[in-house]
């Protein structure tokens, strides 16, 4: 994956973005800087409608932004949970977060489309890969890390929350003893795409 520094806290705190601290800004000269007010937001909704987490970007240079990921969803399964931010881009698919909570799981929020992929790599190196959140048993977590990208090409893009773990495509296949034998080709392929995290269970795009 880019380089990611990652934090991740396992408890739920209130979010706070000091929109006016100055921060360097590496693209530029020492003696300008970029304030954090320049920020974008996503609320994830579950397929219900309700609002279960809070994504907060805020650019800290010309191609990095720190980003906060709140979660409040109680019911939720404690542990980890794959977190990617999807393209958006097919309308094909519908716009956006759409999900009929009466139709199956596996159709939720398939409007927001594939990993956001803008270099065409295999997953583990998307441009909307992230660092998975690690769910508390009352349903909280708060995840903190700087990803590499520009605030404008994720805008009106949509952060996913997955129901399982992102494996990262961490799967070695093979016949030694540390490997693992292939199993069916929808799961390689389920690996290879979105690290096999499962359904789709909350969705927010990115303004």
């Amino acid at each position: 994956m880019r380089s990611l520094v990652i934090g991740v806290l396992a408890f739920a705190m209130p979010v706070l973005v000091a929109c006016e601290q100055s921060v360097p800004n590496e693209a530029a000269s020492s003696d300008e800087a970029i304030t954090l007010s320049s920020v974008r937001t996503a609320t994830m909704k579950n397929a219900a409608g309700a609002a279960v987490a809070k994504v907060v970007l805020a650019r800290v240079s010309a191609s990095r932004a720190l980003v906060t990921v709140s979660v409040t969803f109680p019911g939720i399964r404690a542990g980890f949970h794959g977190l990617h931010i999807h393209a958006n881009d097919n309308p094909a698919n519908g716009d956006g977060c759409v999900a009929d909570p009466a139709q199956p799981a596996n159709t939720h929020f398939v409007s927001a489309d594939g990993h956001w992929n803008p270099t065409a790599e295999t997953h583990g190196e998307h441009g909307g890969d992230t660092p998975g959140v690690n769910v508390l048993s009352d349903g909280s977590a708060l995840l903190t890390y700087t990803h590499e990208l520009a605030l404008a090409d994720v805008t009106g893009r949509a952060f996913i929350l997955h129901e399982g773990m992102d494996n990262f495509g961490n799967i070695p296949l093979g016949t030694a003893a540390n490997q693992y034998t292939a199993n069916a080709q929808d799961a390689i392929t389920a690996t290879q795409n979105t690290g096999n995290a499962g359904n789709r269970i909350a969705c927010g795009v990115i303004h």
